[in-house]
């Protein structure tokens, strides 16, 4: 092993992390007695052996490298080390390689306890998954090599070895959709690549370098790989847009698994000093660069466009993927969200006064419950996670200096089309917006602080769905799949169309809904320029049921309490609307939920963080939640749109409803934008347009091209209007605009022109304007003159209109 670099800024931060750490997992250490000199971490039993191990090698590296401090530790530098030996022993020993009576302890996961780990007689699934074990074994004997004695040496390269003969003579897995192979294929690269590393004069040691290398370079592969051939990809795990499925949806935490999974080998190969072959790095820069980086947010999380089935809090895996592309390939846009992802961990830890990463009571909090599953035994991949990055900032340097705002505004901000991952996403400077038509069809808006104001829920906008089963009461022999039929969150589309502009995009798309396709819900989602979107819909009940419940605009709002993170984790949110306002308060268990109907509203503001504009909504609610099945979070559900108790005999129609949302508005801006903006359409009308800020949001759910004249009020004594592209009529104190709008399109038009006068516009008569491009034609109804100023929104220019009576003007804007 070369001789560690330096330390760092970021090093140093992150080698606190992990003595504080250090306190937290030695209170879950214990001796084994059935060899001498063994012990184990978090009970000893869990999946793979990845407790121990991951803490072994997080003890072997605070007591071998940086600048070891006692008092955070509690524990002397010494006993640090020989709890990094008592575990590497244990592990080698209940090992498949170890003697047969060597098992690990009794624990609660009937799977592993009392037997051995190492996957012998197991799929490929859960005997390759041991590679990252395999890897912290060895790097924590690797680390500790000149302290170990002889059996212990023996006992640590016969793991290794195992696995590296194991699973060097197959070939790496394909597979893109529904579950990707990128993580396979990384792990078991990391496997075989550690005891490649460690052992450079082994007689296999070629062949295990060829074989890492080769499951390496299939970790992140392309069909374009295939096609031109590139030497040694036989499979695809990637999409040709650069997305990648997991637990059947596009899923950022596995595709950042292609870059440190098969990372992990080249941590490897600096610690030895030698050179990264593009074997383990090839594709990282276009994949990073097309989704991880400019999905990622305040905290260096990528969001998930289509939703997240694990904890939120993964800010310490996504600052391992991010310190990868700093030091493995010099991006300074990595260097940046590395940083931002560093001070939550920070953060999240020193809110706890143990030590642990996530919860303080992590054992309380289900993730899994049939895998025992709970926060607790997130930790110690947490704590990996930030001891890898430690690694390579120690064997690989510094890194390069994180980018201006200039530069990431350029590098992550603008529209992204994923044609195969299905999604399309839109970052402004403080808001993130994204929509997917395919496994879970869902919306998404960000405020400035990310997933900490708003989460991905599987149905957010596109809302869930519960029918009565068939004959009424209960699921019975009669009615076979409830479940399935009730569908509560739309996987597809049947179509969709998406127009991308160059700073926003248009989505619309039809969804089937319910087992027997009960209902039809046409949706539109557009994304405007200044960060705030709308969302509209139709829904049309297509034969005979009972709707128990129908809640649309579904919005996740996190509810965290963190104390170093009050101006994020306050521990509640307060919720505004037209009534007054309401405080939640966020944590969970202890208490039932709490579910508060707010009304048929006009808007809703949480936490003045973000709001929200609604049009057509039977009753919006609040779910302020406290128990859940599943842990990931402190996450409260807004229903904006909720509706119960429904009976369709036959076909029928739901009135349109449409909600604008304002990232980063407080209440009273949400008011203000409620006062101001108009849906011109009817409740009836399958083209939905909605002036709002100085935008015209249209989502045309109709199959043909269709027109709309929509009506609104002129605000109280107003001297200006907005014109819009097309023909607007002002007369009686109200403006009409009219269009066309192409089928199944949605999408926007700016306001070209504002039109002031010096008392109310129009006065009693009327006013016909038509805005044509750089043109604008002035009819006036009146018998009066009428002095206009028109200004063009886009340049600032000036120009004044006189009106003859009943006469028409041009304005021409060169």
């Amino acid at each position: 092993m070369k001789e560690a670099q330096p330390e760092n800024d970021l090093s140093r931060r992150m080698y606190r992390v992990l003595l504080k750490w250090v306190r937290y997992a030695n209170e879950q250490y214990e001796d084994w007695p059935e060899r001498p000199a063994c012990g184990h971490f978090f009970g000893g039993a869990y999946w793979y052996g990845i407790e121990t191990a991951y803490t072994a090698m997080v003890f072997a590296a605070v007591g071998t490298l940086g600048d070891y401090d006692e008092r955070m530790t509690g524990l002397a530098r010494e006993e640090v080390k020989a709890k990094a030996v008592r575990a590497i022993r244990y592990l080698a020993f209940t090992h498949d390689t170890g003697p047969e009576e060597c098992v690990r302890v009794t624990g609660p996961n009937p799977y592993c306890s009392g037997k051995k780990w190492g996957g012998r007689g197991d799929s490929f699934f859960r005997a390759s998954q041991t590679g990252t074990v395999v890897h912290a074994l060895g790097t924590a004997a690797w680390l500790m090599w000149n302290e170990l004695d002889d059996e212990t040496k023996r006992l640590a390269e016969t793991v290794l070895a195992y696995y590296a003969d194991r699973w060097s003579g197959e070939d790496p897995r394909n597979g893109v959709y529904f579950d990707t192979q990128a993580e396979e294929n990384g792990w078991t690269a990391a496997g075989i690549g550690t005891a490649a590393a460690l052992f450079p004069d082994h007689p296999r040691q070629r062949v295990w370098r060829e074989a890492a290398e080769r499951w390496a370079i299939n970790a992140v592969s392309t069909p374009l790989d295939r096609v031109r051939r590139h030497p040694g990809v036989s499979t695809v795990t990637f999409h040709p847009d650069f997305t990648a499925e997991n637990h059947a949806f596009v899923h950022p935490s596995y595709m950042m698994a292609g870059i440190t999974l098969r990372g992990y080998y080249a941590l490897s190969l600096l610690m030895a000093g030698a050179d990264v072959p593009e074997a383990l790095t090839m594709n990282n820069v276009p994949m990073y660069g097309n989704t991880i980086k400019p999905w990622s947010t305040v905290d260096g999380i990528p969001v998930p466009v289509q939703g997240q089935d694990w904890w939120y809090n993964v800010q310490h895996a996504a600052l391992m993927c991010h310190a990868y592309m700093n030091v493995l390939h010099g991006d300074a846009d990595a260097a940046r969200l590395e940083r931002a992802a560093l001070e939550f961990v920070e953060r999240l830890q020193d809110s706890n006064s143990r030590g642990c990463l996530l919860e303080e009571n992590g054992e309380q909090c289900i993730v899994v419950a049939a895998s025992y599953q709970t926060a607790r035994e997130m930790e110690f991949g947490s704590a990996h996670s930030v001891l890898l990055a430690y690694l390579l900032h120690r064997f690989g340097g510094p890194g390069v200096p994180p980018s201006s705002d200039d530069g990431w505004r350029s590098a992550a901000g603008g529209v992204r089309l994923y044609p195969y991952g299905c999604a399309v996403v839109h970052r402004t400077d403080g808001a993130f917006s994204a929509f997917s038509w395919r496994s879970h069809v869902m919306g998404i808006t960000l405020p400035a602080k990310g997933m900490w104001s708003v989460t991905p829920l599987y149905t957010s906008y596109t809302g869930e769905l519960e029918l009565e089963p068939a004959g009424g009461g209960e699921a019975d022999s009669s009615f076979a799949a409830s479940a399935a039929h009730n569908e509560a969150k739309s996987v597809h589309t049947k179509r969709q169309t998406v127009r991308e502009y160059e700073d926003g995009f248009g989505v619309t798309a039809e969804l089937v809904r319910g087992g027997g396709g009960e209902l039809t819900q046409r949706v539109g989602f557009v994304s405007l320029p200044d960060g705030r979107t709308l969302y509209a819909e139709r829904i049309s009940v297509t034969r005979p049921c009972k709707i128990r419940r129908l809640d649309t605009g579904t919005i996740g709002i996190r509810n965290e309490r963190y104390a170093a993170l009050g101006d994020f984790a306050a521990g509640f949110k307060t919720v505004a609307t037209p009534h007054g306002t309401r405080r939640y308060e966020g944590f969970y268990g202890r208490e039932p939920d709490r579910i508060d109907q707010l009304g048929r509203v006009s808007f809703v503001n949480v936490n003045g963080e973000i709001g929200y504009v609604l049009f057509g909504s039977e009753q919006a609610a609040y779910w302020n939640r406290h128990q859940y099945p599943k842990w990931k979070g402190v996450e409260d559900v807004l229903t904006l749109n909720a509706r119960a108790g429904l009976i369709f005999d036959g076909p029928g129609e739901l009135p349109a409803f449409a909600v604008v949302t304002l990232p980063n508005a407080s209440a009273a801006e949400t008011e203000a934008a409620a006062r101001d903006a108009a849906m011109l359409t009817g409740p009836e009308d399958d083209c939905i347009v909605v002036e709002t800020g100085g935008w015209l949001a249209y989502a045309n759910l109709s199959a043909r091209r269709a027109s709309y004249a929509g009506s609104a009020p002129l605000p109280a004594g107003s001297a200006a209007v907005r014109l819009y592209e097309g023909a607007q009529r002002l007369e009686a104190g109200r403006i009409v605009r009219t269009g066309t709008v192409e089928a199944g399109c949605a999408g926007y038009w700016p306001a070209r022109f504002r039109l002031e006068a010096d008392g109310p516009i129009a006065g009693g008569g009327r006013l016909d304007i038509v805005v044509s491009g750089r043109r604008v034609w002035v009819s006036n109804g009146s018998a009066e003159r009428i002095r206009l100023m028109l200004t063009d929104l886009a340049t600032g220019r000036m120009k004044t209109v006189e009106a003859k009576p009943h006469g028409t003007e041009v304005c021409v804007f060169d």
